[in-house]
């Protein structure tokens, strides 16, 4: 029996707005890491210039968006769960690692930050910076994956 999509109520619909959300943030991160990976190919390959610095500025200017969507998908899923369900957050595994991967995520973006101040430590900061965002955006597919059985 087909279900008319006219007939869903607004929360069911409402219920897909976040990991579609998500998705789209998901996908800005690979971008993001596939500039990153250019980056570092051409740091190593030449004398950087200006090519280099444009690189760098949209891998910089991509990351910044990735962090702002996955932070407020974060957000979004949470409202979600508690305002249009009325469940609770910590019922599944999917928030404890959406928690842990948005605290590994942030983490990578702070060392970012510190790259682009020019830190004293810059070397150490890029190691991190170059580990942890790669991890944590393999870990939010796998969040992905965890938060497929709660939809509706």
């Amino acid at each position: 029996m087909a279900v008319d999509a006219g007939s869903l109520p607004m929360t069911d619909w409402l219920a897909f707005l976040h990991p579609i959300w998500q998705c789209v943030g998901i996908g800005l991160g690979f971008v993001t890491l596939r500039e990153g990976l250019l980056l570092r190919k051409t740091r190593r390959s030449e004398a950087p210039g200006g090519a280099h610095a444009a690189r760098r500025a949209r891998h910089v200017r991509c990351g910044k968006r990735f962090l702002w969507i996955i932070g407020s998908g974060y957000f979004l899923g949470m409202g979600d769960l508690l305002l249009l369900r009325g469940e609770l957050i910590w019922r599944s595994a999917h928030f404890y690692f959406a928690t842990l991967t948005l605290a590994l995520l942030t983490w990578g973006v702070l060392c970012g930050f510190s790259m682009l101040r020019g830190t004293a430590h810059y070397e150490e900061r890029r190691e991190l910076h170059a580990f942890l965002l790669p991890l944590s955006l393999f870990m939010l597919v796998g969040v992905g994956v965890l938060g497929l059985r709660l939809l509706p």
